[in-house]
């Protein structure tokens, strides 16, 4: 009798456990409320952000209407994207644009978009790697001729007629495992990857390295960049400008240190010597690769903030923000982030520091040093001659 009792007692909890998963299923899968019902589709928000003003496009894509839709062109001609089920190219670019140029969370874009989360992931990582598979069109080696940057400017013709760009190391916010922490948490005290690129005078990348951990110096990241197989190229006879946190060799000219640079050619606080002077021109030409980053950062707000994602994923969008950025450069008329901006950068490693004293210095071979010195010399004494 008591058995008889429990095998009714299991019937019924089977029983309500069963009717339980029936409504359950019925309730989400065939009887489902639909949660994005806005009248204004993903699609109608690109059509109407791409028919209005050309400052909405700026403003929610971060580049002008017909860059933005050369990008998508392109991607598509490439053959790196295509139109899916109820999400034209034109929309997955508007979905990572939104998310890297103004940090957009995932919950946001689904409104925004009338999607679910995994839609919008899915199409953010299909954008991601897209993107990235075009750094060999947009992050090319400088050629041979002197920029025009230079050419056209006395102050710097022909003292600096064989230097092609400038390099410079910046930190980005991470999101790693708390194991990892201590590696990458930088010298500021913040949690970064250590990115280094090189740019030309034209505000446009070169070559960038992202994934370093924080904690590592401008010079063994360089030196990474030197040996591995897509390393930074530097055509023969010619140089970059480095700050002082790199090695002064003859494919990196760095400014003298323990000698003042923030001056003023003429008038009151003047250089007065030919160090001085080098240090000044060195520093007006160097300051485009900081002026770069300033820019890259304003329009990518996603580069300020806490990542959200996997740490693999945040160093492809550093790669994928710099090579949009070389595809707004060659295409923008009108570029809100480049005229009248007022970006204001703070060197990261400071020039002044007395002695050779850091690692990035002690990389560099002494046969090395001394070629470059006397290169570095002549050019401080052709400067000051003619000052």
């Amino acid at each position: 009798m008591a058995r008889s009792e429990d095998d009714e007692d299991a019937i019924v909890a089977v029983t309500a456990a069963t009717t339980l998963l029936i409504a359950c299923y019925y309730q989400y899968f065939v009887e489902k409320t639909v949660c994005y019902d806005s009248i204004l589709s993903g699609s109608a928000h690109v059509d109407e952000v791409l028919n209005g003003h050309d400052a909405r496009c700026q403003n929610n894509f971060r580049m002008e209407k017909h860059v933005f839709l050369l990008l998508c062109e392109l991607l598509q001609e490439k053959q790196l994207l295509r139109h899916s089920k109820g999400v034209r190219v034109e929309e997955k670019v508007a979905i990572f644009m939104l998310a890297v140029g103004h940090n957009e969370r995932n919950r946001v874009l689904q409104e925004r978009f009338q999607h679910s989360g995994e839609t919008i992931s899915r199409h953010f990582n299909a954008v991601l790697d897209a993107i990235v598979q075009l750094a060999d069109d947009f992050l090319q080696p400088e050629g041979p001729c002197t920029p025009d940057e230079i050419r056209d400017n006395p102050r710097f013709n022909p003292y600096f007629k064989n230097c092609v760009g400038a390099i410079d190391g910046t930190h980005i916010p991470a999101m790693v495992s708390e194991e990892e922490q201590p590696l990458y948490r930088n010298r500021k005290g913040f949690i970064s990857q250590n990115v280094l690129v090189a740019c030309s005078f034209d505000l446009q990348f070169h070559y960038v390295l992202a994934g370093w951990e924080g904690s590592a110096h401008d010079g063994r990241v360089l030196d990474s960049a030197l040996t591995r197989s897509d390393k930074l190229i530097v055509p023969e006879g010619k140089f970059y400008l480095g700050d002082a946190g790199f090695a002064l060799t003859p494919s990196f000219i760095t400014p003298y240190r323990g000698v003042r640079y923030h001056l003023k050619e003429y008038g009151r606080n003047r250089p007065k010597d030919a160090k001085e002077l080098f240090n000044l021109r060195h520093s007006s030409l160097r300051n485009e690769v900081e002026r770069i980053i300033g820019i890259l950062k304003r329009r990518f707000i996603i580069l300020q903030a806490q990542p959200q994602y996997p740490y693999e994923s945040q160093v492809k969008i550093v790669l994928a923000c710099c090579i949009i950025h070389n595809h707004i450069c060659r295409e923008c008329i009108n570029d809100l982030f480049l005229d009248g901006e007022d970006v204001t950068t703070v060197p990261e490693t400071d020039p002044g520091i007395p002695e050779d004293n850091n690692e990035g210095a002690r990389l560099g071979r002494n046969r090395d040093r001394d070629l470059a010195s006397e290169l570095r010399t002549s050019i401080a004494d052709a400067i000051w001659n003619n000052y």
